[in-house]
């Protein structure tokens, strides 16, 4: 995997992807972006530039001015991208949160943001 520096102008959403962001998330993200910084690249299609994973990031990026983000680019067909784009997506829905893990945790964060 190649991590490269490239021009958001350079790159679009893919128009056809399944997953919707609506404002809400967008603000989640932006703020997630803001605390941490670009943390994961976006996930490209070699030669179009389509985002394949990171549609989310890419929108909010773009909202905040940023010019430049990483990414990696991959080099396969549309059939291939599509499919790539639902398994990023989709992977993580299929997890489950350990609920008590998750509640010591966000307790010793509280008040640290």
């Amino acid at each position: 995997m190649k991590l490269q520096r490239t021009k958001l102008s350079d790159l679009h959403p893919d128009p056809a992807n399944a997953r919707r962001h609506d404002q809400r998330n967008l603000t989640a993200i932006a703020a997630s972006l803001k605390e941490f910084g670009q943390v994961e690249p976006l996930v490209v299609q070699k030669g179009t530039g389509k985002v394949i994973g990171g549609n989310g990031r890419l929108t909010a990026l773009l909202a905040d001015g940023v010019e430049h983000a990483d990414v990696v680019e991959l080099d396969i067909d549309d059939t291939r991208a599509a499919a790539l784009g639902i398994a990023l997506n989709r992977t993580a829905e299929l997890a489950n949160w350990d609920d008590d893990a998750l509640a010591t945790t966000l307790a010793a964060l509280q008040g640290m943001f």
